[in-house]
């Protein structure tokens, strides 16, 4: 199969921190929309997304299709995706836009390197365990420097909506290194692909396969409580952003990030976006940080500062 020339570690690094930058602002753009089901929300933009996705590169999707060793890995890939898109706006809506996206993200990186020691025997480096928990630590000083009573926006929230959306952030964090890691699989060589998968045929087919049931799902909600869309000014320009920009143009660039390096270490370097929805949430949906959260934004990027510098030092 002829595949897509992966990015140096350099340009993967880059992409994902433009991915990120898209991606931490789709609790903020959510936000405007509050009436709608945040599983709505999640399978209309992965669904829509990721038919964009499928249907713009469907020589390559048909190319990774006919590999039968790909198979397993796409529907893993594709359920992990799906998984993720619906329970991660829910985590956000009942634990908040902050504490929903630093959960989510800072567990990814642990699940991600946990399911290589498992399944591929390939033990963390020190200093990948070391930035992981920097900016894990980072970023559990930002989850603690949130008012967890009251959003900016008015929302009041017990503790018991906090840690039902603690516990879906954290199987959304599972879910998405799920995801990262066989798409990472894919793109490597093996066996049944000597030359591995390009970063975009990869992308575009779980994208696409996990469309199936999100869709599924949206038209569901849709005929449940077709009201809820109607009664929402910005529902569409929202969601054609969460469409274009964080879906399409996010994956995308996440595609060319982990066709640079392992999922681990991808995911360490998601973590920037809850960098970035945090400064969001803060300036534009109206959510407090104590001093101490600011402090813990600047450790994330120590953390994956450390990170960077190991590939450097090499």
């Amino acid at each position: 199969m002829k595949t897509t020339p992966h990015a140096s570690y350099g340009g993967g690094v880059v992409a994902l921190l433009l991915a990120c930058t898209f991606w931490g602002t789709t609790g903020m753009a959510a936000s405007f929309i509050p009436g709608i089901n945040p599983i709505a929300i999640g399978a209309s933009t992965m669904g829509i997304g990721g038919l964009i996705l499928g249907l713009t590169a469907l020589p390559g999707v048909w190319l990774t299709w006919k590999n039968i060793g790909a198979i397993p890995l796409v529907l893993l890939g594709a359920l992990g995706l799906a998984v993720y898109s619906t329970v991660f706006y829910i985590g956000m809506s009942w634990a908040g836009v902050a504490l929903g996206n630093v959960i989510a993200l800072g567990s990814a990186p642990l699940f991600a390197g946990l399911i290589e020691w498992v399944v591929d025997k390939q033990r963390p480096s020190g200093r990948w365990l070391i930035a992981t928990a920097i900016t894990v630590a980072g970023g559990t000083m930002l989850v603690s420097g949130r008012n967890f009573g009251e959003d900016g926006g008015g929302i009041v929230r017990d503790q018991n909506m906090v840690t039902l959306g603690i516990a879906l952030a954290l199987i959304a964090g599972f879910a998405y290194a799920l995801y990262t890691y066989m798409a990472n699989k894919l793109m490597k060589p093996s066996a049944d692909r000597p030359q591995g998968i390009g970063h975009r045929p990869v992308i575009s087919t779980i994208q696409l396969v996990s469309a199936v049931p999100l869709i599924v799902v949206l038209i569901a909600l849709v005929i449940a409580d077709p009201g809820q869309f109607a009664n929402q000014p910005l529902a569409i320009p929202v969601m054609a952003y969460l469409v274009l920009f964080p879906t399409a143009v996010g994956h995308l660039l996440l595609a060319v990030g982990l066709g640079a390096m392992p999922a681990s270490r991808a995911a360490v370097y998601t973590l920037f976006e809850p960098v970035v929805a945090v400064v969001m949430a803060v300036l534009v949906v109206g959510e407090v940080i104590s001093p101490i959260g600011w402090i813990g934004l600047a450790v994330v990027l120590a953390g994956l500062f450390t990170l960077t510098t190991e590939v450097r030092s090499r």
